[in-house]
């Protein structure tokens, strides 16, 4: 088992099971978690991993993911209604940490991240509605562990939250993670959690977190270089890597194209890819008309643009067919596919 002294205060304890933020005395909680979730005055706080698979919640040992995780909360001899955790299938050691300070302000974050197979953008199609009992799996998820050693009033706490998901989807869009079910850049996956605590006896109290504060600008600093620590670790997703044709090809969907030489790595081959992803995706935005389209179209065509311009101007071919097919069907069933 590994220990870490918190300077925001506690102390962090690390095995293959658990990650547990224990606190020298009472702090103020918001939590996502099923488990204890909201404001709670805790005495600690944890990240669990579930070491097991389940195809349902209810195949979870207690039945549920609030028992589940109340089990595992008494496991670690916590305060079952002073305590609060997140469950994700991530491994312990591949978390990231950072810590971030400034006069006299400290902001401590723990994360962990996966994100190969449940990597969403919001507004995505669903994976389940709740009410048909319908269960998502948690094979990858984001969570965040955030901790400073200030008084923040319940509405503050509330707005970090949208600070540190700004973070993480400024993470993900600077490692050019994309949705696996639409292949537009991910914003975070479809479990992720967050718990942030505070000292509510603390003789500092801040008012604001918001991404134009100093407490939000180090809220989003720690959480990104946390998450990006983690992606690497579990993932093996770091900017050099990622910026690689054939990871470029991959996260675009059009790998294997026959005719297409492996490995691609010149620098006009890159920026061929970077432009085709940006303008693909803009286009499907709005941003771009078709006409723009077939204006990229005849550049990746020129010769210059050889032989790799060739190949995605056939696939941009197929995808603008598709679309306008799509909007013919949407259009004469009424807007209902």
């Amino acid at each position: 088992m590994e220990k870490q002294i918190l300077k925001s205060g506690g102390i962090l304890t690390v095995d293959e099971h658990a990650i547990v933020c224990r606190f020298p005395s009472p702090r103020l909680v918001l939590s996502t978690s099923a488990f204890n979730g909201g404001y709670i005055v805790a005495t600690a706080v944890f990240n669990q991993c579930l070491d097991i698979f389940v195809n349902s919640e209810n195949e979870l040992p207690g039945g549920s993911m609030k028992e589940y995780l109340s089990i595992k909360a008494n496991e670690q001899a916590l305060h079952i209604q002073k305590s609060t955790g997140l469950l994700t299938s991530a491994r312990m050691h591949c978390r990231g940490f950072s810590m971030m300070e400034f006069d006299g302000i400290i902001v401590e974050v723990i994360a962990t991240a996966g994100v190969d197979k449940n990597a969403v953008r919001a507004g995505d199609p669903a994976s389940y509605y709740e009410d048909s009992n319908g269960y998502q799996s948690i094979g990858g998820t984001i969570n965040i562990i955030a901790l400073t050693n200030v008084q923040l009033p319940q509405g503050t706490m509330a707005k970090a939250l949208l600070s540190i998901t700004e973070a993480k989807t400024a993470a993900l869009q600077e490692l050019a993670v994309v949705s696996p079910f639409t292949l537009h850049s991910a914003t975070g996956t479809g479990t992720d959690g967050i718990m942030i605590a505070c000292d509510p006896e603390s003789t500092v109290l801040l008012t604001d977190t918001g991404t134009q504060s100093k407490l939000g600008e180090l809220l989003c600093q720690a959480v990104k270089i946390a998450i990006k620590q983690s992606l690497a670790k579990e993932c093996a997703i770091e900017p050099l890597g990622e910026g690689r044709a054939t990871r470029r090809l991959q996260k675009l969907g059009i790998s294997g194209i026959k005719g297409l030489e492996l490995p691609l790595s010149s620098p006009q081959d890159k920026i061929l890819l970077a432009m085709y992803q940006s303008i693909w995706q803009e286009y499907s935005w709005g941003l771009l008309s078709v006409e723009d389209i077939v204006g990229f179209i005849s550049l990746l065509e020129e010769p210059i643009m050889q032989p790799l311009g060739g190949l995605l101007s056939m696939v941009l071919r197929k995808k603008m067919d598709k679309t306008f097919y799509d909007e013919r069907m949407n259009q004469y069933s009424g807007g209902v596919l």
